[in-house]
């Protein structure tokens, strides 16, 4: 008889501690936790074999030597000293930044001022909106290709039609002068990248009540106070995660760079996705590659941080 109560004091006793331990589970995870982590799995799996796998083997590439068609060897921070070195990374870096910036806050104004102009009542509004939303359903190379041309230095159609108007008595070159080559690129990215800004505040400003409007209007406020005392404090939460999405497109954009210059005149347009893919796939050199990118992570971490914390506010 002793024999048997022994048994099942520890029979009892092994029960007890598997349901404690369930009931600290469901305190911790949540009653339904075993059916919401069967749910969640295929959205790990997708996580894990196209964002998480593909990630940390980027990291892992960039710390080899890998070329095309050899064996990569364990370098450690190597590559990452190279790029910190190079007076020609750091000036890709700055390169990148004046591009980014440069595109993401004229869009911006241009966007809100397009915006705000069209939900004022512009006639005919829907013409104009097909007109302002055609740039965005262009393919990017197509609308890179055409830009160039509107850019050549002998044929293209600006700088003829500068001279025939007789405001400049010589052919200017976009894309060959330095000074002139940022801004040209810039252009194409906000008359490509614009009609996005213009969708997303024309819906903000949709869902402003009418009523502040006629209530300032009693209070005396004419156009511009109302802008700034209502459309714009209104407006926070959608510029704020436009800019920030802009910001992840625009940076990681080479087409236009690509079709236009190819990081010329002597790489003052060259920017860092464009380098990239000069050192993975011009150079062979999958390591340099794999690093440039990986160099830039940290800001753009940064960026993706702010957006996710301000979506979730948003929810």
């Amino acid at each position: 008889m002793p024999m048997a109560d022994s048994s099942s004091s520890g029979v009892l006793t092994a029960v007890d501690l598997g349901g404690s331990r369930r009931q600290g589970v469901a305190r911790l995870l949540g009653r339904d936790w075993a059916g919401g982590f069967l749910f969640s799995l295929p959205m790990l799996i997708v996580l894990f074999g196209f964002v998480a796998y593909p990630f940390f083997s980027a990291i892992w590439l960039s710390m080899t030597n890998k070329m095309i068609g050899t064996e990569g060897v364990f370098v450690g921070l190597a590559n990452y000293q190279k790029l910190l070195a190079s007076t020609d990374f750091r000036q890709i870096a700055l390169n990148s930044g004046v591009y980014t910036f440069g595109s993401v806050a004229v869009k911006l104004v241009v966007g809100m001022t397009a915006a705000v102009v069209l939900h004022e009542g512009l006639r005919p509004r829907n013409l104009w909106r097909m007109l302002l939303f055609l740039p965005w359903s262009i393919p990017v190379v197509i609308g890179a290709y055409t830009w160039r041309w509107i850019y050549d230095d002998l044929s293209g159609v600006l700088s003829q039609t500068l001279i025939q108007t007789g405001l400049v008595d010589h052919y200017i070159y976009w894309l060959a002068n330095k000074a002139l080559t940022m801004g040209s690129i810039i252009a194409v990215v906000v008359w490509q990248g614009t009609p996005f800004y213009i969708m997303n505040f024309l819906a903000g400003l949709a869902a402003i009540p009418q009523e502040l409007y006629e209530a300032a209007e009693v209070d005396g406020a004419g156009a511009i106070r109302k802008f700034f005392d209502i459309t714009l404090p209104s407006m926070v939460p959608v510029i704020i995660i436009v800019t920030l999405l802009s910001t992840i497109w625009t940076s990681n954009n080479m087409q236009i760079v690509f079709v236009l210059t190819h990081g010329g005149p002597q790489g003052v347009s060259e920017i860092y996705p464009f380098t990239s893919f000069k050192y993975a796939i011009e150079l062979k050199q999958l390591a340099m590659g794999a690093a440039v990118p990986l160099m830039f992570f940290p800001f753009m971490a940064v960026i993706i941080y702010f957006l996710t914390r301000r979506m979730l506010q948003e929810d």
